[in-house]
């Protein structure tokens, strides 16, 4: 959302240094949280559990926040206007370096697709795609909504979007408690 709120008010250039912190900031996310719960994992088997039950319940708090903003008559996106380049930078990836989104996202990653963790290489490979795919993204929202009329599209979609997010949220969080039972 911050790209896409920043490209919307301060531009293009404010909207790539958005998408550019981003993956940076998943590759760097990526690679503490990976090589951390693999250690964790390895040491402490049952660490495990907790935290998936853990990363299960902030999913679903995410998810009654956004279908609850999707339901709000007030709820709206607001677009981040005279941010520089640099600003964009530090604010999005400040914002995605203190997301609990994003240690839910890895915890996912871990949940469904084991392989990831289990190797050096593999954490390596896996977080630089990762955060060439986060950047990729995140150039197209940059390129897309620094026009107006993608912008009004987007903001007529806003709600519904926000709905489905949470139903997405609520889908991974189920995921997430079944892969221990």
């Amino acid at each position: 959302m911050n790209t896409i709120a920043t490209s919307m008010g301060s531009g293009r250039s404010a909207g790539l240094a958005c998408a550019f912190a981003i993956g940076l900031g998943v590759i760097l996310t990526a690679l503490v949280a990976l090589f951390g719960a693999a250690i964790l994992f390895y040491k402490i088997p049952m660490i495990y559990t907790g935290l998936t039950v853990l990363g299960s319940t902030l999913l679903l708090l995410f998810a009654k926040r956004y279908i609850q903003n999707s339901l709000s008559s007030t709820a709206k996106l607001v677009a981040l206007t005279d941010i520089d380049k640099k600003t964009a930078f530090q604010q999005a990836f400040l914002v995605l370096m203190s997301n609990p989104k994003m240690m839910t996202t890895w915890l996912a990653v871990i949940s469904l697709f084991p392989v990831v963790a289990g190797s050096f290489n593999n954490i390596i490979t896996f977080s630089v795609m990762a955060g060439i795919a986060s950047f990729t993204g995140h150039l197209i929202f940059a390129t897309v909504f620094s026009t107006r009329l993608a912008s009004r599209i987007y903001m007529s979609f806003y709600k519904p979007i926000n709905a489905l997010v949470g139903v997405g949220f609520i889908f991974y969080a189920f995921k997430l408690l079944f892969s221990i039972i």
